[in-house]
């Protein structure tokens, strides 16, 4: 049979642009349009009328990262029996989920999705993939199971909703899908459908098109995704949505699971923020059989950046009152995924951005567990308090947790006016006794010359662009104790009891001195053991001591204990301290200060 292949070379204007676009074949063979690694714009609507051929059925095929893009309009106004096709990849793993949304539909085609996701043949040629009731899927040939196909509107696990082979979702809402065990060899532009680490998936049908409403709720979770054959500017989308939060909730999930029962999950929910025009990566969590959570795995996901999200791409939004989540082709955008072997969780990997905000990255572990990523971003249009677009709360919380607190909550991006002379408050809860490690992972735009962690309890400043910053705490939640500043105040410069002791700031400092043992003429032992990181105290039985202070040679504080007069013997840990000269200052009942020098060493 003869066919007319209507290139993309044949257009003239930039981009590949028509005014509008009719495709059907002719009557001596078939029509259509392939486009490779471009972008077709065609303005108003495309009428198609399928072709007879099989290995040429569709009208429009979409390859190595082609989009379709259309000009604004209320409605689609693409019609006709044939379908545009583009690729897509998925996990491979058949324990693993996606959240997708379909980017066309046809409801001529009846509600069996069946009629819209295929298994790739060729270039041009697919047919159509078997969908099953057993739990796995299979890559060869390709084979879904419909066991896991469900959506989400709700605030609850129980409103998880099955869908299964039988579709009925309106363009712009989201599904669940598991992937595929197995290898599927098939080789397509060099690269094999399924090579063991992604699923490669045809969706064919009709372009959606034009703008989509979807109703959402106050303090609703809703699924939702992508719903066009181009990739979404998610910023522009979630600022044009106010009955939203404003951020984007992404699922991922570990590598390779091998259960389908919901206690050996592994996974959780990163969050993109507009405002802040970054994206912080889930910390990966256990759940029980009835979807609460039993803890955590000590893995996170990764960072991606979430602008831009590809074609088919599913995510979670939050209602901030009700409303409608609206789709409009304005915030349609040509953007590749740059890897044709992306996974597509994890997809989108372009570095670019529209928008730099300046920001900084922390990861606070927890007991040794795991990590919880925090941001702070700033901006001169934000507020101290909960900005719209902006602060991302985290999806659900962990029984011993940490985030920036805003109204009396836990958030993981805080977007806010930059001052080095605010204290930007954290909240902590212990479920038990335990420790937390405070340390910077990275900064952007920002060249701050400290970067503190304050613990006001303590009065200790740790500059934690150097080193980490660790500290036992008891169980409890804590709000009024851990802040952030880029400036540490300058306290009041130590006075010293010059009448029994030298100026020890003016001496010469013994920096090769590993333990250094000092004995007063009151019979004082102080002891600093830079092995085991402690501070020794001993003092004796005729001296009554109410207060020990510790300050480094710029006369901060950096560590103050109050002591009873039964205390003789006191151990301090340095292991939160830099390395360097310290002062030890001990006052006595009657407000005499004894001051003495050690020297912390590192890496001992």
């Amino acid at each position: 049979m003869m066919r007319s292949i209507i290139t993309i070379t044949l257009f003239t204007c930039a981009f590949n642009c028509l005014a509008q676009l009719s495709i059907s074949p002719s009557a001596v063979g078939d029509s259509y349009v392939y486009v490779s690694d471009q972008l077709l714009y065609v303005h108003d609507g495309i009428q198609l009328v399928k072709n007879r051929n099989p290995s040429t059925e569709a009208s429009i095929y979409l390859r190595e990262e082609a989009q379709l893009l259309q000009g604004e309009k209320p409605g689609n106004l693409n019609q006709g029996n044939g379908a545009i096709s583009v690729f897509q990849e998925g996990t491979s793993n058949a324990f693993d989920f996606n959240y997708w949304s379909l980017p066309v539909s046809n409801p001529s085609a009846g509600k069996n999705i069946s009629e819209y996701i295929l298994e790739p043949q060729d270039l041009t040629r697919s047919k159509k993939a078997i969908f099953t009731s057993e739990l796995n899927g299979l890559a060869e040939p390709l084979t879904i199971s419909k066991k896991w196909i469900y959506k989400f509107a709700g605030d609850d696990y129980a409103d998880w909703k099955y869908i299964g082979d039988f579709f009925d979702l309106k363009p712009g809402e989201g599904f669940t899908m598991k992937g595929t065990n197995g290898l599927n060899h098939t080789l397509i532009n060099g690269i094999e459908n399924n090579p063991g680490s992604s699923q490669r998936y045809d969706f064919r049908g009709t372009a959606n098109d034009g703008l989509f409403n979807i109703r959402i709720l106050e303090n609703q979770s809703l699924l939702v995704g992508n719903p066009y054959p181009s990739a979404l500017h998610l910023k522009i989308f979630l600022l044009e949505n106010p009955a939203t939060t404003g951020i984007a909730y992404f699922w991922d999930s570990k590598d390779n699971g091998t259960s389908h029962y919901l206690k050996d999950y592994e996974g959780g929910y990163g969050a993109y923020s507009p405002g802040a025009n970054c994206y912080v990566p889930a910390v990966f969590k256990k759940y029980r059989g009835n979807g609460e959570l039993a803890g955590v795995t000590g893995e996170n996901g990764e960072i991606i950046p979430r602008e831009f999200i590809p074609v088919a791409q599913g995510f979670m939004l939050i209602g901030s009152k009700d409303g409608n989540v609206t789709f409009k082709n304005s915030h349609r955008i040509f953007k590749k995924e740059k890897t044709q072997d992306a996974r597509f969780k994890a997809a989108a990997k372009d570095p670019e951005v529209s928008e730099i905000i300046p920001n900084l990255r922390l990861d606070i572990e927890i007991n040794n567990l795991y990590s919880r990523p925090l941001v702070l971003a700033f901006r001169d249009d934000a507020t101290t308090g909960k900005d719209w677009a902006m602060d991302a709360m985290a999806m659900n919380n962990i029984s011993s947790d940490i985030g920036w607190l805003i109204d009396s909550n836990y958030y993981i991006i805080n977007v806010r006016p930059f001052s080095a002379e605010e204290k930007i408050p954290f909240i902590v809860n212990m479920a038990a006794d335990g420790e937390i490690t405070f340390s910077l992972e990275s900064m952007r735009a920002l060249e701050p010359e400290a970067i503190f962690v304050h613990d006001a309890e303590a009065n200790i400043y740790k500059d934690i662009m150097n080193e980490k910053f660790r500290v036992m705490l008891p169980k409890g939640e804590f709000s009024q104790r851990f802040f952030l500043s880029l400036k540490m105040p300058v306290p009041e410069q130590p006075k010293i009891d010059t009448d029994s002791t030298p100026n020890i700031l003016a001496e010469e400092v013994p920096l090769t001195i590993e333990k250094t043992t000092i004995t007063s003429p009151e019979e004082i032992m102080v002891s600093q053991d830079n092995q085991e990181e402690i501070l020794r105290v001993k003092i004796p039985a005729k001296i009554l001591a109410e207060q020990l202070n510790l300050f480094d040679l710029k006369g901060s504080k950096v560590l103050s204990r109050k002591i009873s007069n039964t205390e003789k013997e006191i151990y301090l840990s340095t292991r939160g301290l830099s390395q360097g000269v310290y002062i030890l200052n001990l006052i006595t009942t009657d407000q005499k200060k004894i001051s003495k020098k050690i020297t912390v060493r590192k890496g001992l």
